[in-house]
């Protein structure tokens, strides 16, 4: 099981803010390896694994596209820096460098 849990809830098909979304993620989350899950939600299709609470209380009125960690809300509409996105990462790791 992974250490940190991120959610990404994009529009359907994927408009271009989110597949920068998606490409932020997947590019930051590789530095960390197995210890961080990701799982991608689009708007309108069923889910692939089960969410969080966090992701599944804050879905209707979430702005996309929006990034939880851990079930709770990183960002919406506005996409986080890789930089953002890794510092919340090292946090909840405990890695601080």
């Amino acid at each position: 099981m992974a250490d940190v849990r991120i959610e990404v809830f994009v529009a359907w098909p994927p408009t271009s803010q989110c597949k920068k979304l998606i490409d932020t993620v997947k590019k930051v989350v590789a530095e960390f390896g197995e210890r961080i899950e990701v799982d991608i939600y689009y708007r309108g299709q069923p889910y692939p694994v089960e969410p969080t609470a966090g992701f599944i209380a804050a879905r209707k009125t979430l702005f996309i596209p929006a990034i939880l960690v851990d079930g709770k809300v990183l960002a919406q509409r506005e996409l986080p820096t890789e930089e953002a996105l890794r510092e919340v990462i090292k946090n909840k790791l405990g890695v601080f460098t």
